[in-house]
Formats: C-alpha cells, sequence, structure tokens
C-alpha cells in the first residue's frame, strides 16, 4: 500500500522538520518545500493526491500553481504556517492533528467541490 502523497509548495521553511516528521507519523509523504514551478516539473515524480500552496505567494504564483495543478488533477489548498484562530476559516500547515485533518479532509473528499 503506497503512502498518500502531499506536495507543498512553498519557500524554504515552509515545511519544518517538525511539520515532516508528523505527517511521516501519519502515514503521509509530505514533499517539499517545492519553491517554484521549476522545481516541481523537476520532481522524479510530479504527481501528488493533494497540495499545500503557502498563502504568502504572489498572486501570479499562486494563479499559476492553482493552473497547472487544476490540469493534472491534483486538489489544492492554500495554507498558511500561523496558526489559524478559533472562529476563523482557513487551513494552516503544521504539525498539528487538527491542522493536518482539515487539509487532508479538503484535498481527499470526494464530495467536497471546494477547494483553494
Amino acid at each position: 500500500m503506497r503512502k498518500i502523497r502531499i506536495l507543498a509548495f512553498g519557500p524554504e521553511g515552509y515545511v519544518t522538520p517538525p511539520i515532516a516528521a508528523s505527517w511521516d507519523r501519519a502515514g503521509i509523504d509530505l514533499v517539499g518545500p517545492i519553491g517554484s514551478i521549476d522545481a516541481f516539473h523537476s520532481l522524479e515524480r510530479n504527481f501528488g493526491d493533494g497540495a499545500v500552496i503557502d498563502l504568502a505567494y504572489d498572486t501570479h504564483v499562486l494563479i499559476a500553481l492553482t493552473d497547472i495543478l487544476d490540469e493534472l488533477s491534483i486538489p489544492s489548498v492554500f495554507a498558511t504556517t500561523s496558526q489559524i484562530e478559533p472562529g476563523y476559516s482557513g487551513f494552516e500547515l503544521s504539525s498539528r492533528p487538527e491542522a493536518m485533518n482539515a487539509i487532508l479532509s479538503a484535498l481527499l473528499d470526494p464530495d467536497d467541490t471546494v477547494r483553494h
């Protein structure tokens, strides 16, 4: 059985060692950070079950990434590494189980049509 593969698009430091370790313990292959579209295309296996994109990217980068991922049928969400305050919506890339579950549910739930 293969691990779920989630691509993480962001600058260096977007995926910290504690975050990567937590996702790995949960059986998720969190690939990244992938710092650019060129870096994504140079990956040996540039596919994923889903993708997390750093919300801090410029708008043109966000649009370009989502267009590419949509063409490849890879669902994506935007996420910050800052903790999301209660009462606010959004996704947080962290080692917190609640944050991880929220991202995975959004990316992998076939009935959920809301993405990024």
